[in-house]
């Protein structure tokens, strides 16, 4: 009898840590396309000056600066392409975030393999990316990433459990 409660409450709690984590993941998404929208229309201008600003004192007390240098460097060479690929991206990841999300919230028993396919391909790329950049946000994104796909394939496995 206590074991049949245990597993009643473990089941409320993936289903709530599911929900809780899908929303979370709708809501990253949804900022990833307004990110990619506001990065599109704010122009070259703009971008180069927000780094110029930054790094100006740098270079008026050392023209040699290489982190005053390397930022006016990046953002050249995000203004040559790297910022279409960042528009790119960030929409079409949040795009597939909340399509997914919203399709696994509405209990669609497709999206539940569709979602750790695709997730597991932006944790791998991910991946990627954190070895070329150490980036600290990047890996706690990672991390979240990995353990969505867990708490999908749980919440699948006790699906396909039930029906």
């Amino acid at each position: 009898m206590i074991n049949i409660f245990k597993n009643i409450k473990s089941k409320k709690i993936i289903d709530k840590t599911f929900e809780i984590s899908v929303l979370l993941k709708a809501f990253f998404g949804f900022f990833e396309i307004l990110g990619g929208i506001l990065f599109m229309i704010s122009d070259r201008f703009i971008t180069n000056n927000f780094i110029i600003t930054i790094a100006q004192q740098e270079i008026a007390e050392d023209p040699s600066d290489l982190i005053a240098n390397f930022l006016i460097r990046s953002a050249d060479s995000l203004a040559n392409g790297s910022q279409v690929f960042a528009v790119v991206y960030l929409v079409f990841h949040g795009v597939v975030n909340i399509f997914l999300t919203v399709s696994l919230l509405k209990n669609k028993i497709w999206a539940y393999p569709w979602a750790m396919a695709l997730f597991s391909g932006f944790v791998i790329y991910q991946v990627y990316r954190y070895f070329h950049t150490y980036s600290l946000s990047l890996l706690f994104l990672m991390i979240f990433d990995v353990f969505i796909v867990f708490i999908i394939w749980l919440e699948y496995k006790r699906k396909n459990k039930i029906e």
